[in-house]
């Protein structure tokens, strides 16, 4: 439609140029004199010298917004017009609110307006909300939720009867427009807690509420400063950070080998086939059969070589105490049993191979929010398979992905839309399980936390009963030496996964720190600090305020 709308307008400057060019004409040619002098070979060059300049012209602009491309015109025009961010400045946008809509603790405010100059836009979280909340900058455009939201947050949108109102009162009857203000799912606190409990590692935290799919605290490090994007020194420095990456939001771009914690779906994909064998394991491994054939080991065996002694294996050992202990060598082989298919599909309803399925009615947020898929791709062979069953090979998920399945287990086996609006009604995405196998996964991975020798001990505690699965993904990272070359080494990156309470979960924590090791040392205590925080809060208190649950 805007080409042919684009032709129609040059045809019709064509015909009125032709018009006026024959007007011209027929007027001088009723003066003689000047007939006379149209008929010189000078005045003829003027002429078309004229007409060429004028059809040039008319090409050129043809030219550009037909062949360059609308989207890089209208970039440009973005750029260097000066209204769109005349009209924002002086617009005073809507607040952007926690779940407890607190005025003392927003994540998105103006400042008082002082002597002669606009209020100005202020993070009070700063970096602890920075890849959720965003920015807004002449030069460097937006992100987060100031993006996604910005027509609403400016009251352009007229969704409801509220948005209807305050549209009608900003083009008829403000001085100055106000913006809608918006509550999303997050707490203020446990934002701040799992910001400044991460510390210094890179990586992802999310929290999601089980019943609801709430997200409650979503962290991406290293981050940034907001105000920092408009100082061209700071802005400089973080885009010259290309080791932090201090712009990427890994909490929903990240993708990690996720480690044993996959071992969850593969222990609820057993569970719903009605598999829990008891097998007796040697200091061998596990073999999968067919041509390829590395052994899978337990993580225990190059502990012990490092002490300079033999690891003679599990012993015999059943579904449980394998996840407890986190045997590679038992859930390899549990894998190859369960088969591809059901793995797949298993997968599948946890959210792998397919789009984040947001619950939101604001086609606007769809169309902005950028959230990789986590991927589990086909496994032809058994030593893929094996693998797989692990964490390894190809599998790949994102934080927010690991929270979810975190929180399918926790909610009975129903996986929950993530939500990040607080108005948007809860809405089912899939049922992953049955109820009753959740409910034994859910077990075992109590005792992973509580049980003798369970890998996430360090999770124990009197205010809350948590259940939980550690990770550790070996990946291969390229090093900068000190005389400039390049050097590939193994890392582990630590990840763990829980819920809490084990009895009537209210909380699903991911947390993923690259390269800071073992998921029970590095990664659970930062999961930890959450649960202490929601505990103060009285996020496990049966007489809990609704506005925490809904």
């Amino acid at each position: 439609m805007l080409l042919v709308l684009i032709i129609l307008k040059y045809l019709l400057f064509l015909v009125i140029g032709a018009y006026l060019l024959r007007l011209f004409y027929v007027t001088i040619s009723n003066f003689s004199e000047v007939f006379v002098f149209l008929h010189r070979k000078e005045m003829a060059v003027v002429l078309w010298v004229f007409i060429f300049a004028f059809g040039s012209l008319l090409l050129y602009q043809a030219y550009w917004q037909l062949f360059i491309g609308n989207a890089y015109f209208f970039a440009t025009r973005k750029l260097h017009d000066p209204r769109p961010w005349i009209i924002e400045a002086t617009t005073i946008k809507g607040t952007i609110y926690d779940r407890n809509h607190d005025d003392s603790k927003v994540l998105a405010g103006y400042t008082d307006a002082t002597k002669g100059e606009l209020p100005r836009r202020y993070y009070p979280l700063g970096e602890a909300t920075s890849h959720l909340i965003g920015y807004s900058d002449v030069e460097r455009d937006k992100s987060g939720m100031e993006k996604h939201y910005f027509d609403r947050l400016m009251g352009r949108t007229r969704s409801s009867a509220a948005e209807e109102d305050n549209f009608i009162n900003n083009k008829y009857f403000r001085v100055q427009s106000v913006g809608n203000d918006i509550a999303l799912t997050i707490d203020y606190e446990l934002q701040k807690t799992a910001y400044e409990a991460f510390g210094a590692n890179k990586g992802a935290v999310v929290a999601i509420a089980p019943a609801t799919g709430d997200v409650l605290v979503l962290v991406s490090a290293p981050s940034f400063h907001p105000d920092s994007v408009s100082v061209d020194a700071a802005w400089a420095r973080i885009v010259a950070d290309e080791d932090g990456k201090r712009l990427y939001n890994r909490a929903l771009k990240g993708r990690y080998p996720p480690g044993s914690t996959f071992k969850v779906i593969v222990a609820a994909a057993a569970t719903e086939l009605g598999i829990s064998p008891v097998w007796t394991l040697d200091g061998r491994g596990y073999r999968p059969p067919g041509v390829r054939r590395k052994r899978v080991h337990d993580h225990e065996r190059h502990s012990y070589a490092e002490r300079g002694q033999r690891w003679r294996g599990q012993g015999q050992i059943d579904l449980t105490r394998a996840l407890v202990k986190s045997s590679n060598a038992y859930f390899a082989h549990l894998g190859v049993v369960v088969g591809d298919s059901m793995l797949h599909a298993v997968a599948g309803r946890f959210g792998f191979n397919q789009a984040v399925q947001w619950n939101t009615s604001r086609p606007e947020f769809l169309k902005s929010i950028i959230t990789m898929r986590s991927s589990f791709p086909e496994t032809p062979t058994a030593h893929e398979l094996a693998w797989s069953s692990i964490g390894q090979e190809k599998v790949l998920a994102t934080p927010l992905q690991l929270a979810m399945i975190a929180a399918a287990i926790a909610n009975d086996g129903v996986l929950m839309k993530p939500r990040l609006e607080l108005d948007e009604p809860p809405e089912e995405w899939n049922r992953v399980v049955s109820a009753e196998a959740a409910a034994k996964v859910r077990k075992m991975m109590r005792e992973v936390v509580w049980a003798r020798g369970g890998t996430a001990w360090r999770m124990r505690m009197q205010e809350v009963e948590v259940g939980g699965k550690t990770g550790t993904a070996e990946i291969n990272q390229v090093v900068k030496q000190d005389d400039g070359t390049s050097a590939v080494e193994i890392v582990n990156n630590a990840v763990f996964i829980s819920f809490a309470p084990v009895e009537n979960p209210k909380i699903a924590i991911a947390v993923i720190a690259e390269g800071a090791g073992y998921g029970g040392a590095a990664a659970a205590p930062v999961a930890k600090q959450i649960y202490l925080k929601a505990h103060e809060l009285g996020y496990f208190n049966d007489s809990t305020d609704e506005s925490k649950k809904q």
